[in-house]
């Protein structure tokens, strides 16, 4: 169950995704971007890639929320990381930041710390790269973290969840933490509550998750089986698995 967050609740920010389609602004990796479009898809959301300096800024300002990954991260990324920054900034465009690796690279961690400085970023990661950024998040501005695993902790400024939702197999396939980062990104394109939005997101997601580990053969068959469940979920199918 989502400790604080019922189903009417998350229904409610997955039907105004579904309805209002919002774009979501992706610099993410290489590994992640083909899973991500498609999840992004099947949740009602409409996924952007573009990553070349010189036109993210044109493509990221009309979109309802902003996702950097730092995975597989390059020169033309690092370029791209500002510009975004400046487009969120002026615009009060929601921006989430997925630190992959952030533990194991110095770039990664300078490219963190800059995204930080941007008042009310979201930061979705596992344990590890949490734990490596708890420093510079505690000096950053309403900060949101999002801590996902076993149990997706989620804590910002006066307001906690916790997600028990979810299956073993979603660590067997690549990139489906990325896209978690991806959904929580729709969910605060129309959810002004950065929390509400991420717990919303990973309930939504690990609701899926279960639904496709129940018709899935193995890894490969869940991939498939948890875009079809993500696309059909409903407020019963909610009130079912979180009662």
């Amino acid at each position: 169950m989502a400790e604080g967050l019922d189903a009417p609740g998350v229904a409610a920010v997955l039907k105004r995704v579904a309805t209002r389609h919002p774009r979501v602004h992706c610099l993410t990796n290489t590994v992640a971007q083909n899973v991500t479009a498609n999840m992004l898809l099947a949740f009602g959301a409409i996924p952007s890639m573009a990553s070349h300096p010189e036109e993210v800024a044109a493509i990221a300002a009309g979109a309802g929320a902003i996702l950097i990954n730092l995975g597989t991260i390059s020169p033309e990324g690092e370029r791209a990381i500002p510009k975004l920054l400046d487009v969120a900034r002026e615009r009060s465009i929601p921006l989430v930041l997925d630190p992959v690796f952030v533990e194991l690279s110095p770039l990664r961690m300078r490219l963190a710390r800059d995204i930080l400085r941007l008042p009310g970023v979201t930061v979705r990661g596992n344990a590890v790269e949490m734990a490596a950024l708890d420093a510079a998040m505690a000096q950053a501005q309403d900060v949101l973290r999002v801590t996902t695993g076993r149990i997706d902790q989620i804590e910002g400024p006066g307001r906690s969840y916790r997600i028990h939702h979810g299956h073993a197999l979603m660590t067997k396939v690549t990139g489906l933490g990325c896209a978690s980062s991806a959904l929580v990104a729709a969910c605060a394109a129309v959810e002004p509550d950065p929390a509400v939005a991420a717990a919303a997101a990973l309930t939504a997601y690990g609701i899926a998750a279960e639904i496709a580990a129940g018709r899935a053969a193995g890894p490969g068959s869940f991939a498939m089986h948890l875009i079809d469940a993500l696309a059909g979920l409903d407020q019963a199918t909610l009130t079912e698995r979180m009662t």
